[in-house]
């Protein structure tokens, strides 16, 4: 855990936590005690709070449906705006881990 998607894996575990947490269907109940599972073993926390964003944030799984509800464009939109918005929870996290 902590070579993959440990604090010295950097960006590049960040987004490979972004691209499992969009693609992963969790609900929150059992996401959070997971995260905390991983902090405990090794994983970094910009990496989890990539992670966890996504994972509430954005849904490949759930795309079909929000697709015919609210159309392609809308949910294009806010599926991309919503990935990259994790990038940017990860990054405070990290700064207000080092504080």
């Amino acid at each position: 855990i902590s070579r993959i998607i440990g604090g010295g894996s950097g960006w590049y575990g960040t987004a490979g936590a972004a691209v499992v947490g969009s693609i992963t269907l969790i609900p929150g109940f059992v996401a959070f005690p997971m995260a905390a599972l991983l902090l405990h073993n090794g994983a970094g926390y910009m990496q989890i709070a990539a992670f966890v964003s996504t994972l509430m944030m954005v849904g490949v799984v759930t795309f079909p449906v929000e697709k015919s509800y609210f159309g392609l464009k809308t949910a294009l939109i806010r599926n991309t705006l919503a990935f990259f918005f994790s990038f940017l929870v990860a990054a405070v996290i990290a700064w207000v881990h080092t504080l």
